[in-house]
This record gives structure tokens, sequence and C-alpha cells, in this order.
């Protein structure tokens, strides 16, 4: 039994001895040289408040004889074959292309701008076999056909051809490269990104990789143009045609995660922004025990029974149980022991009690299965550092809060013994009843089944927010599972940061269509709409 390796994890905070007595052994907590440039916590909707994009479509709905709405930008119109070509589901939009020479398009007028900035992920459900299918990507159309596009020429063996066209009263190829090693493979799909700037002359920029690989730091074509009748504001377009020597028809195009914002936009464009907007939110720099803290180490569990009760300072070598109402238990470290019994760091199941955990570190320091961070309802967590556990947080009762904490490094196990021996099902938060729980202004990240779990196994789960967080990792990094007990109700979900590590792309959200949460403001480190996936 092993547990899975973690993706990333920060450096931790240092413990040096001291001091040591007959009582115990004193700690002292100092931090690592660099601490000092650690950026702080800025949320995601700060970021995008600078900026705010033209047109944005995650495809996020399920559409049939059309694309719909996208999220933001208006109506899709399409082109070509019949309204039956063109769908949206599971955050794709698909054109159907059923015969060879066909040429299909769908574009969003209304998102006009001269400054474009173009991101969209692009791809094939299975490859021609022969000739090409070009997958365009228009940066300014000035109506359904004209325009400057990037066009990615994808060919029967899979390797592509970039070129940059001007389509005026005539169409012209103004720059083109077939870039080595850039290759689509059937089902697969590209990440390509389109600047369009200025006018007489406009300045184009184009590049392309594969999807879940960093972003190429030069661009593959780079070229200035003045065609006539393109040198004024345009829309966004997405269009493909199959040549007509391709026998295996039909062949779908797929685009997917599609972002137009107002270039230049350096600062602020969707591949900078999955460079910079990972390092906001709470880190071990500014959560856990703070620096300077003197711990009294405490070996074996320990009870907090006294109503009112503030722990502070101490290095617990054992499990926390709390039974009464008011506790607090800041500047500590709890590190659990090693266990053969499902249980917690801290317990808070007792009725009537309640505790904050502030400044606190919690971490199983005998990694295993069967331990959790915190078990019950009725507690605050505020800048705590939980890691190395299964469950950061399990809540089955009313009344929590979870606030610039950083949970992060769940453990996983492919046989789990506490799951009769199938892999671990680690949850970042799982709430499995309550109301009136809040989480917010967290990073939360490294769970292997899902980062939030709604589930109602033992009661009904209402009014939970969700706000300001950043919030990766799982299947689906939040899941709404109503388990037979109805629709959820006063669910929000708003202003958060989604990574893009989940198991099923483009994920961040899973819901019944039963259930109605409140969504908005919520992006991909890409600047992506985050919608909610229907499930």
């Amino acid at each position: 039994m092993s547990a899975a390796p973690h993706s990333a994890s920060f450096a931790r905070r240092a413990l040096a001895v001291t001091a040591a007595s007959a009582l115990g052994t004193t700690l002292l907590l100092t931090l690592p040289a660099q601490a000092a440039t650690e950026p702080g916590y800025v949320s995601q909707a700060q970021s995008a408040a600078a900026l705010p994009p033209v047109a944005v479509d995650a495809f996020g709905r399920t559409t049939t004889g059309g694309w719909g709405s996208a999220t933001t930008g208006g109506a899709w119109t399409t082109t070509g074959g019949t309204a039956t070509d063109f769908s949206v589901a599971g955050g794709v939009a698909a054109m159907k292309v059923r015969g060879a020479g066909w040429h299909l398009g769908a574009q969003l007028a209304a998102a006009s701008t001269s400054e474009a900035e173009v991101q969209a992920q692009v791809g094939l459900d299975k490859l021609p076999s022969a000739g090409s299918v070009d997958l365009d990507v228009t940066g300014r159309a000035v109506d359904a056909s004209k325009g400057y596009k990037l066009r990615t020429k994808v060919m029967a063996d899979g390797s592509v051809r970039l070129s940059l066209v001007a389509a005026g009263a005539t169409t012209t190829t103004i720059a083109s490269q077939t870039t080595t090693g850039l290759r689509l493979a059937p089902g697969g799909q590209l990440e390509v990104r389109l600047q369009v700037t200025g006018t007489s002359p406009t300045a184009l920029q184009a590049k392309a990789w594969p999807v879940g690989t960093a972003e190429p730091a030069a661009w593959n074509l780079a070229v200035s143009d003045s065609t006539a009748g393109l040198q004024v504001p345009g829309g966004l377009a997405l269009s493909t045609y199959t040549s007509g020597s391709a026998t295996n028809v039909p062949i779908t195009s797929r685009f997917s995660d599609v972002w137009v914002g107002t270039a230049p936009a350096e600062a602020v464009a969707p591949g900078v922004m999955a460079s910079t907007a990972e390092a906001y939110g709470p880190t071990e720099l500014t959560t856990g025990t703070p620096v300077g803290t003197r711990l009294t180490v405490h070996q074996g569990n320990l009870t907090l029974s006294t109503p009112g009760q503030v722990v502070s300072g101490l290095d617990v070598r054992g499990f926390v149980k709390v039974t009464a109402p008011n506790v607090t238990i800041k500047n500590s470290i709890i590190r659990g022991a090693a266990t053969s019994k499902q249980t917690a760091l801290i317990t808070n199941a007792t009725v009537g009690a309640s505790v904050k955990v502030v400044d606190t570190e919690l971490y199983n320091s005998a990694p295993g299965p069967w331990v959790d961070g915190l078990r019950g309802s009725n507690f605050t967590l505020t800048r705590v550092n939980v890691h190395d556990v299964i469950d950061m947080a399990h809540i089955y009762g009313d009344n929590v809060v979870i606030e610039d904490s950083y949970l992060h490094d769940n453990l996983h196990y492919e046989v789990d013994p506490a799951q009769n021996n199938t892999p671990s099902h680690d949850d970042s938060i799982q709430i499995q009843k309550g109301t009136n729980i809040k989480i917010t202004g967290n990073r939360i990240e490294g769970a292997y089944n899902t980062g939030i779990q709604f589930t109602q196994d033992q009661g009904i789960v209402s009014n939970v927010t969700v706000d300001q967080n950043y919030l990766d990792g799982g299947g689906c990094t939040v899941n709404l599972a109503e388990k037979g007990k109805g629709p959820f109700q006063g669910i929000t979900i708003t202003n958060n940061t989604f990574g893009r590590t989940t198991k099923h792309y483009n994920c961040a959200i899973i819901s019944p269509t039963t259930t109605k949460p409140v969504t908005a403001n919520n992006y991909f480190v890409d600047g992506v709409v985050a919608a909610v996936r229907k499930g």
C-alpha cells in the first residue's frame, strides 16, 4: 500500500529544536530565507477586473440544432450545412461535416473589437482519410466569411500547418508554417492563440501547442497586413472546411474553451493568467503556526472538555477531541499518530460542542488511510494549513466556516483498507449534511476524488457558500450529488478561480439538472468561464 505521488508541494516550514526540559520540548518555527518575497492572496475577481473579456464560452450546456448563446458575447449564428450539424455537449461545440468539400461556420458578431486577443481549443473526432481539414479561428470577423484567420490545417497523417489568412474581397495566406513536432491525434486538442491588433497596418501574431503542455514563449507566426475592408472592428468566428479528397466523412470538428479579450493583453491574457493565478491564495507561508511561535509537545491524545477553553502553542503528538462549547485551538500543530481506526486529527462531534482553529497546522505524521483533518460540525478554520490526510474537512452538521486556509496534498491509496481495498475516496472537503456552511478565501487542491464533495449521505445539505477560493483537483473539482434526498437548496458558488488538473477535462463544477446552484464570476486560470456541467 503506497500513497500516490503529489504533483506539487510547497516547502514546509522548518522546525528547529531550541530547548528541552523534563516537562516537554520547546520548538521554534523558522521560515526559509525566500519567504519574504512570497506573494499574498489576490482573488480571481480582482485579477479579472482589470480587463473584462469580450467573449467567453466554455460550452457548459447541451444544445442541438445550433450552439445557443455564449456566456459572454451573445448568441452564436451558424452558416453552412443544416441546423442539425451544430451541437454542444460536455464542454465541446461541434460541427459535423457530412460531405467532402463542405464549409461550416459559427460567429459571435456582437463580440466586436479591433484589438482582439483570442484563445481557443480545436480538434477533430478523426483524421481525414486523405487531404486535410481546416480549423479556422477568426479574430476580426467582419462578417461570416471575411476577417483575419488563424488556420490550423490538419493533414491525414496528423501533421499540422499553421497559417495567417486575410479573407477580404479575395483570400490571401499572409504567413504560414508547418511546425515540426506539432501533431493532432484523433480526439485530441490543440490550444491556439491569436492576436489581431491595430489598423492600417494590422499586426497579427499566432501560436499553437498541444492541450495540457506549456505554452511556448515564441509566436509561430507574426506579420502585419493592410487588406482593405479588414481595417475595422470585427467579431469572433469559428469555422471548418474538409477537402474534397476526404472519403471518411462525416468528420466532426470540435471547439472548446473560447476566450476573447482586448489586446494588447500580455498582462492579462489567458496564457499569462495561467502562469500567475496559481501564485495567489493562501500557502504554507501564510497559514499554519506563525513564525516564532514556541511550541510545547503534548504526547498522546487530548480531550478539550472545558467551555471557553483556549489552547495555544501546543505540538500535539496524537488526536484532539472537543466536547465543550466555544473552544479555541490556535498557534499549534496537531500531528496525530499511527492508528488503524477511522478518526480525525480534530473531532468535534459532541452535541453542543464548538471549536475555532486558528493559525494551526494539521497533518498526519504517521501516514495511513484512516485519518482525516477535521470531522464534525460547529467549527471554524482560519488560516489553517491541512495536508497529508485523506479528507481535509469532513462535515456532518451545521455552522461551519473554512476561511483563508490552505488544504492540499491529500493522501491517496490505490488499495485502501478503509474503502474495502478499493481506491481512496479522498476529498478536500466532504459535506455529508448540514446548513450554514461558508468556504471562502481558501486555496484547495490535491484531492484525487473531489475538491468539494456535496453529498447527502447523512442528511440534507443546504445554504452553502463557496466564494473567492482557488480550487483544483479531483474528477470534477466541485461535485453536487443529491443521493436521493432531492435538490440542494441555497448553494452559492461565486468568484472562484479553478485550476486545470481535473481528471475530467473542463469540469470545474458538476451538478444534477434538478439542483440550481447560484454561480457567477467563476473562471479557470486561463480565463475561460468555469461553467456548471450537468451530470
